[in-house]
């Protein structure tokens, strides 16, 4: 039915006839750190052309061993591999799927938890450590409505000392090297949209809403642009796509398993995407 050459793959037929399936998922347990024998100490590793015999083995003649060892490794098109019907393989793939579950739902909570400490403590959610990820986004939604005593007040006048003046104006070189690689690729993908006469309409347009140089809305519109920028920084934050962060601080950190927050609906708007 299916023969081997130098430990490689050559079955045509898996369980669901699906050969280039076979070898992925063969592939995967080999990579993976799944259990493949007991070894004796001392005893040398196994090489990549034992580990694939195992597997193969395995997944050939016992696949429910096989899920048992290697399942939690595979995606879920290469769950789809294996037949269902048999009990065995329906209550590994059964617990395959539950921890999954219960292990994506223990990362949104942790994440959820460690939020709402990181903006109760008023430092990586405040204006300026937001201001310095996400520089064209704050000034688009928040910065540009900002007056000009707003600015000044937002200027530590207290330290005057040359190291932190020095210091100040390389976070500002930084984050202006950040706007402008931000803006630059805003720009780009803009000018690939827009038609050739909208140019001089949108001038105009603008012209017509500054004064003095700053676009001026209502307060309670400045309030609700401000409110919808730290949610959106939030939710970022939620998502795992918050380059500036170290995940691995907070995903497999039992700290932040302290709060009860499954059954609050509070949270459901950060977790709606999922």
């Amino acid at each position: 039915m299916h023969g081997r050459m130098n430990g490689e793959v050559t079955k045509e037929d898996g369980p669901q006839g699906n050969a280039s399936l076979r070898v992925e998922i063969i592939q995967k347990a080999v990579n993976s750190d799944g259990h493949f024998k007991h070894q004796q100490i001392g005893e040398p590793d196994l090489t990549a052309e034992e580990k694939m015999t195992i597997a193969s083995d395995l997944l050939d003649n016992k696949p429910a061993v096989f899920l048992s060892r290697f399942g939690k490794y595979l995606l879920e098109k290469e769950l789809a591999y294996f037949p269902s019907g048999d009990y065995t393989i329906d209550f590994h793939m059964s617990q395959i799927r539950r921890q999954r579950l219960s292990s994506k739902s223990e990362v949104k909570n942790r994440r959820y938890e460690a939020m709402k400490q990181m903006t109760a403590q008023g430092e990586y959610f405040s204006d300026e450590e937001m201001k310095r990820r996400e520089p064209l986004l704050y000034e688009q939604m928040v910065g540009q409505y900002l007056s000009e005593d707003e600015i000044q007040s937002k200027v530590d006048k207290t330290d005057l000392r040359f190291s932190s003046i020095l210091m100040s104006h390389l976070e500002i070189t930084q984050d202006n090297e950040l706007y402008k690689t931000q803006k630059a690729t805003e720009d780009d993908d803009l000018e690939q949209m827009k038609p050739e006469d909208s140019e001089s309409e949108e001038e105009s347009e603008l012209e017509s809403e500054e004064e003095d140089g700053r676009p001026k809305i209502s307060d309670k519109e400045r309030a609700r642009l401000k409110g919808e920028f730290l949610l959106l920084m939030q939710q970022r934050f939620m998502a795992g796509d918050d380059e500036h962060f170290d995940y691995s601080h907070v995903d497999s950190n039992e700290a932040y398993d302290c709060m009860d927050l499954v059954n609050q609906d509070a949270e459901e708007k950060y977790f709606d995407e999922d």
